[in-house]
Order: structure tokens, then sequence, then C-alpha cells
């Protein structure tokens, strides 16, 4: 017997099978809507929900009764041409890796599927109304939509083969520590940084990450350092510095007001993380790790503004010099 997706004073599960029965109980489901359906499906989906005439009616009639009808899927070369019909009746949004397929009506009802294999049709199907199992679907649906970038750009992406833009939130200081590694190791031809404070720069040198920037330095990067300091006892001993003409450090003559540590690699990723703690014992915060053109260069300017309000000589030298008249 064949599930009907009826509105019943109460809750239930079922699993269709069939590829007949799917496609009626589908028709149905769709039939049902009257505000909203978000639906989520892995690269094979666009063309298995155009592969059968009465599903694709049954979406564009969707849109002839102004229901509001979200998509995310995982746009790829290969079904770029059922993605741009798919956008004719819903709103898309392109994420990697998605798989199997799920949707929901009106944030009442909830259908999911197995992984979709090629063009071929899907063979069972799981059907709920339980309150609690749709909430937690839809939570889910609105998760992967927040984290989607829209459909055009990504066509964009693939028709003239750019670059794909990010900006990531990491809050975890295990993976900011992974990432800070990983961006200084991917430099190539530069790597700027810019430290609040001189205590920050000590802390650095203490997580092993100087190190890597020596190491690059070796290979002929060009390293430049920013250093915000604000009195004599804060003066850096750079001995790690020595032998290393790739790398030059300079100082502003005060601390930097915002307590960031900042670093653009090749003038293609940055990262910037926050500094937590005290200076004796500073920590990791919320970082953002970018290779947004726009984001990416502006941080870049933001270093040539403050290398150019910049000294060689550190806050001791210079006090020294104040002390003794010269």
């Amino acid at each position: 017997m064949v599930a009907t997706p009826v509105n019943t004073s109460g809750e239930r599960t079922d699993i269709i099978y069939g590829v007949e029965n799917i496609i009626d109980f589908a028709i149905q489901s769709l039939l049902l809507v009257q505000y909203t359906f978000d639906v989520c499906t892995d690269s094979n989906g666009p063309s298995v929900i155009l592969s059968s005439e009465k599903i694709k009616n049954a979406y564009y009639g969707l849109r002839k009764k102004g229901v509001k009808v979200r998509c995310v899927s995982d746009i790829t070369d290969y079904n770029l041409s059922y993605c741009k019909q798919v956008m004719e009746f819903a709103e898309l949004r392109h994420l990697d890796g998605v798989k199997g397929g799920f949707g929901i009506s009106d944030g009442t009802t909830y259908a999911a599927t197995s992984v979709n294999i090629g063009e071929k049709p899907i063979t069972q199907l799981i059907y709920s109304n339980v309150k609690a199992l749709v909430e937690q679907q839809q939570y889910m649906f609105d998760t992967l939509w927040n984290k989607g970038i829209p459909a055009k750009q990504r066509i964009k992406e693939i028709e003239e083969n750019l670059k794909r833009e990010f900006i990531e939130t990491i809050r975890d200081t295990d993976e900011t520590t992974s990432l800070i590694s990983k961006v200084l190791s991917s430099a190539i031809d530069e790597i700027l940084m810019i430290f609040s404070h001189a205590e920050t720069l000590k802390q650095y040198e203490k997580l092993g990450m100087l190190n890597i920037v020596s190491k690059k330095a070796g290979n002929g990067v060009i390293v430049r350092i920013l250093v915000g300091t604000d009195g004599p006892n804060n003066a850096i001993d750079p001995e790690w510095l020595t032998g290393v003409p790739q790398i030059e450090l300079r100082y502003l003559n005060k601390a930097i007001q915002t307590k960031l540590t900042t670093i653009v690699t090749d003038r293609e990723l940055s990262l910037v993380i926050e500094e937590k703690g005290t200076e004796d014992a500073m920590g990791l915060g919320l970082a953002t790790y970018s290779n947004s053109d726009s984001t990416v260069l502006s941080y870049a300017s933001i270093f040539e503004n403050q290398w150019a309000q910049s000294t060689s000589k550190s806050p001791e030298y210079q006090t020294d010099l104040l002390n003794h008249g010269r």
C-alpha cells in the first residue's frame, strides 16, 4: 500500500518503495505545498528531477502558485544545464559534496532519499510528519542554505574558470594554529605580518611559527614583519633573524590599538587572528581566513600604509639615542 501525503491528526513515518509509487507520492506531495518547499540534493538530483516530466511540471506548478522553492545542490560542469533549468522554478545555491537528498514541505513534512546514481530513478523514499524530526531537518537545511553560495556565482566560476572566493571564520584554537602553519607554508613570493606588539611576536615564536617563516625566507620568500610597540621594555630580541636577509623587521612608535595579528601571503590569502589573554599568556581568539581579492588587498594596503610610517630601529634603540643626546 502506498502512503499518501495527506494532512492527518496523527504523526507518522512511512517508507515508500518502487519508482512509480515514489513518483506518484512526490507529485501528490508537491500539489499539497502551499507556502514553502526546501530541497537539498546531490549533483545528480537536478537531472533526476527533470527526467520525470510529471515531477518537473509539478515543480513549475509550485512557481505558478507563488510557493517559495529553495534548492541546495552540488553544481558541477556536467550538471550545469540541468541546474540552469532548476533556476527557472527555484532559488538555487551551491554546496560542495552534498550527498543524498531530502525535502521539507511548509515546514511540516519531510521526505528523504538515498544517494542518486547518475540519472537512475530513486527506488526508496522515507516520509515523515513527526514534528521533532521535521524541525531537526529544517534546521539542517537552513544551515546548509546559509553555507551555500548563489548559483549564479558558482556558474560564473565554472564558465569563466574563476577561483572560488571564500571568507571563513574559525573559532577552534587548534584549527587556527594549523591554519597559520598552512597559510605561511603556502607562500611562494611574499609574507606580510603585522603584530600588535612585541610580546605577540614572541608568543608566535614560541609556537614555532617563525621557524616556518625563516625557512621560507631561506628559500627566497620576501618576508616583512611590522610590530607595534609601546615602550623600550617590549623590544624584540631578533636572534632568529640573523643570517636571513630576506626578512625585514620594522616597528611602529606605539602599540597598535586593535589586538589583531594579520598575515598576508602572496597577496592571495589573508589570515587575521584575534589576540586573547594577557601579554604573558597570549592566546588565539576568533580568526578570519579569506582569499577574496577585496579582503586580501585591503589588508595588504593596511600593511603598506603602516609600513611607510614605521622605523627599522626598536623603541629601545631610539630611547638610548635620546638619553645619550645622539
